[in-house]
């Protein structure tokens, strides 16, 4: 069996230089902490990176993110199918890096769901929290 992976990056904000070159603002590296039990926000972008082996490579790839009392939001991702072919033969992994705009959303405490959808199943991502006041209290607290 290959080995195939999922991370996903949350942040408010996506840019692209004239070079192509991806830029995350405001990138969450915790929970997200609402300051009420429901928040509104302008976006969030969820850039997922999914790798596969050269020898397994995805004929079909969908991302789906879903937030607490959301419904899910997903995006088909162009796949090269077949792979290329001068790839070098030293190399053993492919990726992809997508990101998934998630307009004007309502966010609810609870765990932000995200996976990899492709044709043999899915793989699910780590994603933080959305926590409000009132779900953290009795954690504790960094003095």
């Amino acid at each position: 069996m290959t080995d195939r992976f999922v991370a996903v990056l949350v942040a408010d904000e996506i840019y692209y230089n004239l070079h192509g070159k991806a830029i995350l603002q405001g990138i969450y590296n915790a929970d997200i902490v609402l300051a009420s039990e429901e928040q509104q926000t302008a976006q969030l972008v969820c850039l997922f990176m999914v790798e596969t082996d050269i020898a397994n490579p995805f004929r079909s790839l969908q991302v789906q993110v879903t937030l607490p009392g959301n419904a899910p939001i997903s995006s088909q991702v162009p796949v090269q199918w077949p792979p290329a072919p001068n790839m070098p033969s030293d190399r053993k992994k492919m990726f992809v890096k997508w990101p998934l705009l998630i307009p004007a959303p309502v966010l609810r405490p609870g765990q932000i769901e995200a996976k990899a959808i492709h044709e043999s199943g899915e793989i699910i991502a780590a994603m933080p929290w959305i926590v409000s006041p009132q779900t953290m209290q009795g954690t504790t607290k960094i003095q």
